[in-house]
């Protein structure tokens, strides 16, 4: 993998900090909607500095989330870049035209997911360090998607996708119209329902999660979950 040549982009669907711009998560007020979303994407902070240094990262946000960033994602060297969620075509555009071209191997992460381990970050990028163009796409069991990678940025490709409905095998049609090594991913969680909660809920307590979330990630976590415990039974 050539380090110096790769960026991740964490991207959300949505805005993820204000709580007034949110969607509501199922059965959650906004104020919990917002500490579970922000709480998913503090937590890849926390992996993505495993790689300050090696590779490049840049933090993609709403811009009704510009004054409710957390303290972690104000400072020097943090690359910040805001747009319109809702019109997630543009800001793709937008991201090409500023760093796509500018790296060989382009990940983006949907702040929306978890499980996902620096290891497997690293694998990534490493499946996409061949000459051929590839596309590495991260899934989950109920066929969502995680995450995104390609060396080559296509935008026939990615003008196809529906980003507001992220769906493994809507996704693997789209690539498969294109001439692409695929590399799929799997064993990953996408954070869409009750259910997801429940399933984050049963991956948070197994001692593999530290792998993926710190202790200090796991007490906001855990602060969710007791508030919301008759939603776990």
């Amino acid at each position: 993998m050539n380090k110096l040549n790769s960026c991740i982009f964490l991207f959300p669907l949505h805005p993820v900090f204000n709580p007034d711009k949110v969607p509501l998560f199922q059965n959650f007020e906004a104020q919990h909607s917002a500490l579970l979303y922000s709480a998913m994407t503090e937590n890849y902070k926390e992996i993505f500095e495993a790689f300050e240094g090696k590779i490049d990262s840049v933090f993609v946000f709403d811009e009704n989330d510009r004054d409710f960033l957390s303290p972690k994602f104000v400072g020097e060297g943090i690359n910040l870049f805001f747009g319109d969620t809702s019109d997630k075509s543009r800001i793709l555009k937008n991201l090409a035209d500023k760093y796509f071209a500018n790296h060989t191997n382009n990940l983006l992460i949907f702040s929306n997911s978890i499980c996902l381990t620096a290891n497997d970050i690293e694998q990534a990028f490493n499946l996409l360090s061949i000459n051929d163009e590839a596309v590495v796409i991260g899934k989950t069991a109920a066929d969502g998607i995680t995450f995104l990678g390609f060396n080559t940025y296509n935008h026939e490709l990615f003008d196809e996708i529906n980003w507001d409905n992220l769906n493994y095998n809507d996704l693997l049609l789209y690539t498969s119209k294109h001439e692409h090594f695929l590399h799929v991913v799997d064993n990953f969680l996408v954070i869409r329902n009750i259910e997801d909660f429940k399933t984050l809920y049963k991956e948070l307590s197994k001692k593999e999660s530290l792998s993926y979330c710190s202790q200090n990630m796991h007490e906001k976590f855990t602060h969710l979950f007791i508030e919301y415990k008759d939603l776990l039974k």
